[in-house]
């Protein structure tokens, strides 16, 4: 909790084990959840940072791509990808957050998840293949 008395990690919790590919997949909604929000000509960003150091750097910041719901009428699906080599020398506690930048540079973040990167007890496998 914080200072403010909300939970800011409101987002799904993820769980996997570090090197597994990882594609997460959010659908976008005005604050009511009852209307899509539409990401044309709009950005998304996805990043962690370790849940023991908040206000570090992030350990991983990439770009999301926005796709149209299962209907093909709007566009309000967010995709990013955590590729092996991105957390297979990750585990722990982790923090996620989603930024969206609209056309006119106004910046939305929907709340934050908590990741959960198990070890990966065979990172030789990973850096091999």
């Amino acid at each position: 909790m914080t200072s403010c008395g909300c939970n800011p990690h409101s987002l799904p919790t993820i769980e996997f084990v570090g090197g597994e590919t990882q594609e997460l997949v959010f659908n976008v909604y005005f604050h009511s959840k009852d209307k899509p929000f539409g990401m044309a000509g709009a950005t998304a960003n996805f990043a962690i940072v370790s849940s023991l150091n908040k206000t570090g750097a992030p350990i991983l910041s990439k770009p999301m791509t926005a796709g149209y719901d299962e209907h093909g009428t709007v566009l309000n699906v967010l995709r990013v990808t955590i590729a092996p080599s991105e957390s297979v020398n990750l585990s722990g506690k982790y923090i996620y957050q989603i930024t969206l930048r609209d056309m006119s540079g106004e910046t939305e973040i929907p709340k934050q998840g908590v990741l959960f990167i198990s070890n990966n007890i065979n990172k030789s496998a990973i850096a091999s293949s």
